[in-house]
């Protein structure tokens, strides 16, 4: 009974890591060590269950500990390579913290990937897929700092409910936790464009909005009637060069939210319409 009881266990376990990985939720105090811990589990239940079983539970029991343990051999050396790191920033509001997975790899150049999950409890957390970033470093332009230095971690400002702004030594970087699903942060940005448009309209002074690195902020002159909207950048390392224009147009044929009148040259493409 004991024994049926274990197996029942293992498997409730397993079909709850499988459900939970294929939603984008994982627990997060297994991330650094993967699957290893379940594994073992695994492993040590099927072998107490081929020890005390006979005939057809035994032969089966056996064939799962032949399997899992080169599973677990491979899994480990995989860990070994990728070495994933972590860290954890907490949010004022609701209890609310993002842990980064991030690593980090030389070839001449370096390439830094971090990843995002949003959490509350800080048991399980949702991987934000859309909001991963990569940063490709030349050896000529390494700054010296480290990854979490690269991305700005330590000087990370959270400016709305769902919203933190990392410092990134490439340009401003904004990861969205209002995600719950593929193509939700599209829809905060373009809500984004759609209210600053109408602010611009009405010609409201000093409202900003961060766009892929780029800050745009609605200025008007009462004196001169003049209305104009500031883009700008950390370090000026946004897409969009330090300037001043005139209004942010959706221009359907091209696909994108444009910036017209600009000071450097007619247009600019900001966001994608559709988020492509």
């Amino acid at each position: 009974m004991n024994t049926k009881r274990a197996l029942w266990f293992l498997a409730g376990m397993d079909l709850l890591l499988v459900v939970l990985h294929m939603a984008g939720y994982f627990f997060l105090f297994l991330k650094p060590t993967g699957y290893l811990i379940p594994l073992a589990v695994n492993g040590v239940v099927l072998a107490v269950t081929a020890y005390r079983s006979s005939g057809r539970r035994k032969l089966f029991a056996a064939i799962g500990v032949v399997v899992i343990v080169p599973a677990m051999l491979i899994h480990g050396l995989m860990l070994l390579v990728i070495e994933n790191h972590y860290t954890n920033i907490e949010s004022p509001w609701d209890n609310q913290s993002v842990v980064i997975e991030y690593r980090f790899f030389s070839l001449g150049e370096t390439t830094y990937q971090y990843h995002f999950y949003k959490t509350r409890v800080g048991l399980i957390g949702n991987l934000l897929e859309d909001e991963s970033i990569t940063m490709v470093v030349q050896g000529t332009e390494h700054p010296g700092l480290d990854a979490e230095g690269i991305l700005g971690v330590d000087m990370a400002e959270w400016v709305t409910e769902s919203t933190i702004r990392f410092p990134a030594w490439k340009g401003m970087k904004e990861v969205h936790l209002g995600q719950s699903k593929p193509g939700h942060r599209v829809d905060d940005i373009t809500g984004e464009i759609e209210t600053f448009m109408k602010i611009v309209e009405k010609k409201e002074n000093g409202h900003t909005i961060m766009v892929n690195g780029n800050r745009l902020t609605s200025r008007y002159d009462e004196a001169t009637g003049e209305s104009w909207i500031d883009v700008t950048s950390e370090g000026d390392k946004g897409p969009i060069p330090r300037q001043q224009c005139t209004r942010i147009v959706p221009n359907q044929e091209r696909g994108y939210y444009m910036l017209e009148e600009c000071t450097h040259q007619w247009e600019y493409p900001l966001f994608p319409l559709s988020g492509d």
